[in-house]
């Protein structure tokens, strides 16, 4: 999904820097660049879950936590790809969860360009593949991959 309209982009500039720092409600997996510079582009596989998760919910989160991180290590130590998590459920995330149209648990990938949203997607097949791990592991990891090469 294509997001050209400055609007838009900018609100989703602002969920996406706002759910890197909002601690209650976002637990990153791995910090930004050590020097504390943003990398020019760069990859955010948040995964939206619910206040109580179910064992295949926690599975899920668990699989895309590892799928990245395994598929991805130089790539998070630079501050180019990251996972964030959030909490649908709660009432504070609520203008994201609407933005993004989130009803239930539901991984999103957002390419970010120079501090801009340029396109985001939801990667549904993350239910249908739980049950096998390497499919898991790929879908997710050529869904970030797509992105990080569409430099």
């Amino acid at each position: 999904m294509k997001l050209n309209h400055p609007a838009i982009q900018g609100f989703l500039l602002v969920f996406v820097v706002g759910a890197m720092l909002w601690a209650g409600g976002v637990q990153p997996v791995a910090a930004a660049d050590p020097a504390g510079v943003a990398p020019e582009h760069r990859v955010i596989a948040c995964y939206f879950h619910r206040t109580q998760r179910c064992p295949t919910c926690r599975k899920i989160s668990a699989y895309i936590e590892e799928a990245v991180q395994t598929g991805f290590a130089q790539e998070i130590r630079q501050g180019q790809v990251s996972v964030q998590l959030v909490d649908f459920q709660n009432p504070k995330n609520r203008k994201y969860t609407e933005s993004y149209k989130i009803t239930g648990p539901t991984l999103v990938l957002i390419d970010v360009h120079d501090g801009k949203v340029a396109a985001w997607r939801p990667a549904p097949k993350v239910w249908s593949l739980v049950g096998d791990k390497q499919a898991f592991f790929r879908y997710v990891q050529q869904g970030v991959r797509d992105y990080l090469e569409h430099r």
